[in-house]
């Protein structure tokens, strides 16, 4: 257990700050801003397939990144071919989803594809400048709202290949002239700062080798931005100028999936039971709530509290409203007190999520896997409001005999997966929520 001086209450925590809610017409990378807190007003709280969808759109290609948004704008990226040798950048319109324009890119590094494997994974990030975009095939590209492409490069061309047997998925990060980039694999992994206008390194920080799909984030350390790695074993501060590494915490235990989630000057890890190590008390520890502080004049962390029986597995946690909530591999919901780490509740949704929880207003949304949304009240209390079905289940489908079969959703000798919700982002009086073929823009019923 903690000493006292770990489990100081957070009487001083505001979640709905300016650093860390997402404004209302914006959706700027994933999970946001990295809380996925928003501040949109009048978001849908019913639906069905046949109300509350104002329009559908089939996005070509495959993807499993979240949408991003710029005022009227919607940004996706997708992949296509057997080898996934073509990345897609596309942009539709808000309003009725009609699509703007759409840009191809051949991939620098190529992999079968399939249902095992990553497809367009990445999140990308969007500004008033432009829209930035990752992909596993090692190619970073900058767009503008229009569609000109204003600069690439191929990090795979630059650094080598990337070795992950079910390829990259972390997501891009920035500030106001950065892009943060992690590449996370058993080849030489790294973390990277570009210059958002020209592509160039600011400065490039070698990492311990690791497969992990999880994502930076950015804290604000005194108005010094602080990125936050949680990959692998390991949570780690850099220093965002410089790329210097700061501080690391060690012996997470399942930490390859969910990403850690910044609320003020505390941080949020969510890890599972490690297969290796399948360890279900060392993987509640390792869900944990750190405090970014400084000790004889060194940026560092202490640990505030640690779970007892709550574990992530795909979802990042979520901190909202003096509650931090954790969902596990079958759809149990943890919800925590944010001040001590005392488990209030623990329910079960409609299903799995691979989508992480959204907050805005008085509401939760959990996103399952299989394309039901529970919107759930925030607070002491499990309350649910609504659970609304997208589209009807699909089983999956058994791997194809002729496994290089190219056609869209190839499985590549793999079952088939049905639709699955991967990303959404909120705006003011929508929801967008993105399945590997079809994007779904959802309005509240009456508007």
């Amino acid at each position: 257990m903690f000493n006292n001086k770990h489990c100081l209450l957070l009487t001083t925590i505001v979640l709905m700050n300016a650093a860390s809610t997402q404004a209302a017409d914006t959706w700027t990378g994933f999970r946001g801003t990295g809380s996925n807190i928003s501040t949109a007003t009048n978001l849908p709280l019913n639906w069905s397939p046949a109300q509350g969808i104002r329009w559908k759109q089939t996005v070509p290609g495959y993807g499993q990144s979240s949408p991003v948004v710029w005022k009227d704008h919607i940004f996706v990226t997708s992949i296509e071919g057997p080898q996934q040798e073509k990345c897609f950048i596309q942009a539709f319109g808000l309003t009725n989803g009609k699509l703007l324009w759409s840009k191809e890119y051949p991939a620098s590094q190529t992999k079968k594809t399939s249902s095992m494997v990553s497809r367009a994974a990445p999140t990308p990030a969007v500004d008033e400048q432009g829209i930035y975009a990752f992909f596993e095939s090692g190619d970073v590209i900058a767009c503008s709202h229009d569609g000109e492409t204003l600069w690439q490069r191929s990090l795979v061309k630059d650094y080598g290949p990337f070795v992950s047997n079910h390829g990259i998925g972390n997501s891009l990060a920035q500030t106001q002239d950065q892009l943060i980039v992690l590449t996370a694999h058993d080849g030489p992994s790294y973390l990277l700062s570009l210059d958002k206008k020209t592509g160039k390194n600011l400065w490039k920080t070698d990492r311990e080798e690791g497969v992990a799909w999880t994502s930076p984030v950015i804290a604000d350390r005194a108005g010094t931005p602080e990125i936050i790695v949680s990959a692998k074993g390991t949570v780690t501060g850099y220093q965002g100028i410089t790329g210097e590494l700061l501080w690391t915490l060690s012996g997470i235990s399942g930490n390859t999936i969910p990403s850690a989630s910044v609320f003020d000057d505390y941080i949020l890890i969510g890890a599972a039971t490690d297969r290796r190590n399948p360890n279900a008390a060392k993987a509640s520890e390792s869900n944990c709530c750190l405090k970014l502080v400084t000790k004889d004049g060194k940026p560092t962390y202490e640990i505030v509290w640690k779970a007892e029986k709550a574990v992530s597995y795909y979802c990042t946690p979520l901190a909202y409203e003096g509650c931090a909530y954790f969902v596990n591999k079958v759809g149990v919901v943890y919800c925590l007190d944010l001040k001590t780490g005392k488990q209030i509740y623990a329910e079960r949704l409609s299903g799995p999520c691979w989508s992480s929880p959204l907050a805005a207003g008085n509401r939760i949304y959990f996103f399952t896997k299989k394309g039901t949304t529970d919107v759930v009240k925030p607070g002491s209390e499990f309350k649910l409001l609504a659970s609304n079905e997208l589209f009807a289940d699909e089983p999956e489908k058994p791997a194809p005999k002729d496994s290089s079969q190219t056609g869209r959703g190839s499985g590549g000798g793999y079952p088939q997966l049905g639709p699955t919700i991967y990303g959404v982002a909120a705006v003011d009086q929508a929801l967008l929520i993105r399945t590997g073929t079809e994007l779904y823009c959802i309005e509240a019923q009456g508007k």
